[in-house]
């Protein structure tokens, strides 16, 4: 296999529909998991959730038994990795990374993550799906801190 098919390295996707600048990430193919190469900004009403460059994630967390129906590329970039970062800390990140500071509790971080796909231009019936999905199945990753497995997305 060519090097370029395996992997994906510093490049921005951009999701066609968003009207969100996109993430500049790598794929890490032998860790099955995304790197953000540039730190990533996203304004919350009057905050500023800053992602830094470096953090890790897994995009999506969608068993690929249901990937037919909702594959884990289609519920966009910057709402996985935004929720991804409020869960690993649970809410409440590493001073400066929210700005004015303030912290999120569990639904709010789905909620956010419900409407930056939605600004990202993901149909409705799969954010309604997604959504369900981390509000039922992410308890246990909000309590441990670690990106929620078995979650439709980020």
């Amino acid at each position: 296999m060519k090097p370029s098919a395996r992997a994906l390295e510093r490049h921005p996707v951009a999701i066609a529909g968003s009207r969100l600048p996109p993430p500049v990430v790598s794929y890490l193919l032998d860790r099955q998991r995304w790197v953000l190469e540039a730190p990533y900004a996203y304004t919350d009403g009057s905050h500023r959730i800053t992602v830094p460059q470096g953090f890790e994630f897994d995009l999506a967390s969608v068993p690929r038994l249901f990937w037919s129906v909702i594959a884990p590329f289609e519920l966009s970039i910057a709402a996985p990795l935004l929720h991804d970062f409020l869960y690993r800390y649970q809410g409440e990140p590493p001073p400066g990374a929210i700005e004015p500071p303030r912290r999120y509790s569990r639904l709010e971080a789905d909620r956010l993550f419900r409407r930056v796909m939605e600004e990202e231009g993901v149909p409705p019936w799969r954010r309604l799906l997604a959504y369900a999905a981390v509000r039922c199945l992410s308890g246990f990753a909000w309590a441990d801190g670690r990106p929620a497995p078995g979650r439709a997305t980020g």
